[in-house]
């Protein structure tokens, strides 16, 4: 005979305390610095911190996440680099921040609010590293930025003004998310960052990158 079965408001109501819980640890978790300088030649800028990311303190820490394979595989780097690479990278002209600085696990919890309460800090940091180019992570810190400017499917460099208070000639660019749940579109990320390289005359021999030693 088949064990029984918990009735289902029994079943959400113990699937919303594990939530609630797993928010609660989320929140005691420091947020990932911002690794940023002056004169960036690109900045990565993502939702926000996971959870994983911020126990391990480097971006796009979690295993599932395909940023650091696609990454080492662009033309942007010459060597494989992984999440413990990511402040290393500013020597090389790469800085990393997010939108919003909580962390929590299950971006899509972010509110458009907090998103849009967000943006004028973020603006700042970016304002900040002053960078050749910012490619957004995922379409919704874009939309946050930009509101009504994105179309479906249009990763790629977009046809918006720099962010305020960067250089006018800052160039603004959009690749899908490298989370594990959007592994579907994750071959459109190899095209992105190779055009991204090319845009920016990154992956010829011998360039140097702005404020480089």
């Amino acid at each position: 005979m088949p064990p029984p079965t918990r009735p289902r408001t029994q079943a959400s109501a113990e699937t919303q305390h594990a939530r609630q819980r797993r928010l609660a640890y989320a929140a005691t978790l420091p947020t990932l610095p911002d690794l940023l300088r002056p004169a960036l030649d690109l900045v990565f800028a993502g939702i926000n911190p996971g959870e994983r990311s911020a126990e391990r303190g480097h971006y796009y820490g979690h295993p599932g996440n395909a940023f650091w394979r696609r990454l080492s595989a662009s033309p942007l780097v010459t060597r494989e680099v992984t999440a413990e690479d990511d402040a290393a990278l500013l020597a090389e002209g790469i800085g990393f921040t997010d939108v919003v600085k909580r962390v929590i696990t299950d971006s899509a919890l972010i509110t458009r609010a907090e998103f849009e309460a967000s943006v004028p800090a973020f603006l700042a940091r970016l304002a900040h590293a002053s960078p050749r180019a910012v490619c957004f992570t995922a379409t919704r810190p874009f939309e946050a930025v930009y509101p009504g400017q994105w179309r479906a499917h249009g990763w790629g460099r977009q046809d918006v003004p720099a962010p305020a208070g960067t250089p006018p000639e800052t160039q603004v660019w959009v690749m899908p998310s490298p989370s594990g749940r959007a592994a579907g579109y994750h071959a459109q990320i190899d095209r992105v960052l190779a055009d991204l390289a090319a845009a920016l005359g990154r992956g010829v021999r011998g360039a140097r990158t702005r404020g480089a030693a």
